[in-house]
């Protein structure tokens, strides 16, 4: 086909996993590197095919269920984005607190209410209908319409969603991303999901989604020189040489079982000391669990000592979400 292949790039993990009420680290990154990491995947592996057409001789059944995929594949990396970076706050206070001024922008509280008539009306009915998904398939969504201005819930299968309407609010009720935590008990998770959206984050779409004008994201305060796992990979293919620091705190990566193939652990607390053997002829790529600010820190102090280090974002959890190459870690000596 004439166009390019549009590569998707695995974001890294927005919310902190081992900080979350009632949703266990595990479950969280076992979706985020699996359930998520296989859509971005597929989604780069199909438009790589797509891309690669000759639409002189494909039969029409196959561009048209190749399309279709395609769309409902890049739905579901959107749907799991919007769901984890919605993770963080203390939801709950939305539902304690009575309304505007509970420690949430007032607008949620606002648009609920004119909407639903009350938050607590909108809470019912969201659960009632992510309940009733479970132990089948589907996203139980808060969506903006820009048509009339209200908000609405919707369910979403297969991962389709409403026209000209904005989610806000994301729950996935597959069973894998409750699953290993909750069982068969759908409407625990639901209240733990509940008691930890981030208020503010679902407020700034609201605001974004009313006013369609304004495109000003705001620019990422981020001066220390950065990579995506993807820009790894594609550096370690053509630079065999580059320098791969694992800098899991020590506590941390004795709990895991293997770590990316070709990198060195050296724990983050003893930068002094090992700092002196690395090379200052090749790049260091630093990464931690999540790329948070362990990683980000031992790149800035290798700066600091005239290395051209960089951190990797999203971590290790985001290189196996792309499909990086892991090797058992080595056995204490």
């Amino acid at each position: 086909m004439n166009r390019c292949s549009m590569r998707h790039a695995v974001i890294p993990i927005p919310c902190k996993p081992w900080s979350l009420s009632g949703l266990s680290e595990r479950l969280i990154v076992s979706h985020y590197e699996n359930s998520y990491g296989d859509a971005v995947r597929s989604l780069n592996e199909l438009r790589d095919e797509v891309a690669a057409l000759d639409l002189a001789k494909v039969p029409p059944y196959r561009l048209r269920a190749l399309m279709t995929e395609e769309a409902r594949i890049a739905n579901a990396v959107a749907l799991h984005e919007l769901y984890f970076s919605t993770l963080g706050g203390d939801g709950g206070t939305l539902f304690t607190g009575g309304g505007p001024g509970a420690g949430v922008d007032d607008a949620i509280a606002v648009a609920l209410s004119r909407s639903f008539g009350s938050v607590a009306a909108w809470r019912s009915e969201f659960a009632a209908l992510a309940r009733s998904l479970a132990h089948g398939s589907g996203w139980a969504l808060l969506m903006y319409s820009r048509q009339d201005g209200q908000l609405f819930n919707q369910i979403a299968t297969d991962h389709t969603g409403c026209v000209n309407a904005v989610p806000l609010l994301a729950l996935d009720m597959y069973e894998h991303a409750y699953h290993l935590d909750f069982g068969a008990n759908a409407e625990a998770y639901v209240d733990a999901f509940l008691r930890n959206v981030d208020w503010t984050i679902v407020a700034t779409r609201l605001h974004a989604a009313a006013a369609p004008r304004s495109h000003d994201h705001g620019k990422a305060d981020e001066t220390l020189p950065s990579v995506t796992v993807e820009e790894l990979a594609d550096s370690l293919t053509t630079h065999p040489d580059l320098q791969v620091i694992d800098a899991r705190p020590k506590h941390y990566f004795s709990r895991g079982a293997d770590m990316m193939s070709g990198a060195v652990w050296r724990d983050p607390d003893r930068v002094d000391e090992w700092s002196a053997e690395l090379s200052a002829d090749a790049t260091v790529f630093v990464y931690c669990a999540y790329g948070y600010a362990v990683g980000k820190c031992v790149a800035a102090t290798l700066r600091d000592r005239g290395l051209d280090a960089r951190y990797v974002r999203g971590g290790l959890s985001a290189w196996y979400a792309a499909g990086g190459d892991r090797t058992l870690k080595p056995r204490p000596s």
